[in-house]
């Protein structure tokens, strides 16, 4: 069994016994909090144990007609001494003109590295570790029905990089490989026709960003890039959805590896986490949704992606796919709050995952 298996399987038994706590599950109310514990063990950090948690709630003077904002909370310890606390957020004000949406965080973890690119080796596994502050935070003003624009910012201040002595990263000339400051600063246009935020069954997300890392900003590195993300949502039956999602990354030279796009995650569930890493991504998922019994929903995914040098060799790189099988539990009936809990198959073998929300 692998770590990531045992992970879910403990996890698993404290939701099913019962340790979820929902408060304020009145949909006349404004404020909607869950919370419940969660425990863990895999190869890289061994036993864990934290709660995750989601509250929805309108922000003052909000018409409930307006979407509600949402504001998340995980925390968790491992027994190797790791921390991963973050916050991320959705705040909307002034009848959804203004969106506010970021995340604020502190990790002291481990992460995979197995080399750039797509031809990397699943062999040459190793881990490093790494602590930063996180913070994430764009600004957005509706200009247009379903249409916003504004700023973003991003800061990962990466400290005490601890690499596998004599290993893959430690002998590599990636950049980042000691750690530094990735600070960036962006502009960000998007079109949101979404019913809902948390489970949406119909709508577009189409968000492009561009983003400038430099100096003069308290950056390590220098810099630009551009991310593309589009999402499409449509019911195919009376409960039944159809989600799909598009991703196009790219970077310049100059991006740290600690910044670049990767496969193995929400997009392309099933590759191992950070298996493939460069400064380009080109990846699709979809996702089929549909209800079982009661809260219990079942997902049925699948997805191909690669990452290249740069977007033009996105194109004729090598893709790797992914697919698999999932359950939902209902934690916010009012709100459509989800625990997800997937298993994905790639030509490597599987992997669990286990978290609040869709994975897009």
């Amino acid at each position: 069994m692998r770590g990531n298996e045992i992970a879910i399987v403990l996890v698993l038994l404290f939701f099913f016994k019962g340790y979820s706590q929902e408060v304020a599950q009145d949909s006349t109310k404004n404020l909607n909090v869950t919370i419940f514990p969660v425990a863990f063990y895999t190869a890289e950090t061994d036993f864990g144990f934290g709660a995750l948690g989601v509250a929805s709630f309108w922000m003052k003077n909000q018409p409930r007609t307006t979407r509600a904002s949402s504001l998340q909370l995980g925390a968790s310890y491992t027994t190797k001494n790791q921390i991963l606390i973050y916050v991320p957020f959705e705040l909307y004000t002034h009848e959804e003109k203004w969106r506010y949406v970021g995340e604020v965080g502190y990790y002291r973890y481990v992460y995979n590295y197995f080399g750039q690119g797509i031809a990397s080796k699943e062999s040459n596994l190793e881990t490093y570790e790494v602590s930063f502050p996180r913070v994430r935070l764009s600004v957005l003003r509706q200009v247009l029905p379903n249409i916003s624009a504004g700023l973003s910012y991003e800061l990962d201040d990466f400290k005490n990089l601890k690499a596998a002595e004599g290993g893959v990263l430690e002998t590599s000339e990636v950049i980042g490989k000691e750690g530094g400051a990735v600070s960036n600063i962006g502009a960000v246009v998007h079109y949101d026709s979404r019913d809902h935020i948390f489970y949406p069954t119909k709508g577009f997300f189409i968000q492009a960003s561009y983003f400038v890392s430099s100096s003069l900003l308290g950056s390590s590195f220098n810099y630009n890039k551009f991310i593309l993300d589009n999402r499409f949502y449509q019911k195919v039956g009376k409960n039944q959805v159809l989600a799909a999602n598009l991703f196009l990354g790219t970077a310049s030279d100059g991006m740290p590896f600690l910044d670049q796009f990767t496969l193995g995650g929400k997009r392309t569930r099933g590759i191992n986490s950070r298996r493939y890493q460069d400064n380009s991504e080109a990846s699709f998922a979809l996702e089929y949704r549909f209800p079982i019994i009661n809260r219990i929903g079942g997902v049925v995914f699948g997805s191909t992606g690669t990452v290249a040098p740069n977007l033009d060799d996105v194109f004729s790189s090598p893709y790797k796919n992914s697919g698999g099988v999932g359950l939902r539990y209902i934690i916010n009936k009012r709100d459509g709050v989800r625990i997800r809990a997937d298993y994905g198959r790639s030509s490597e073998g599987g992997i669990f995952t286990f978290t609040i929300k869709e994975a897009f």
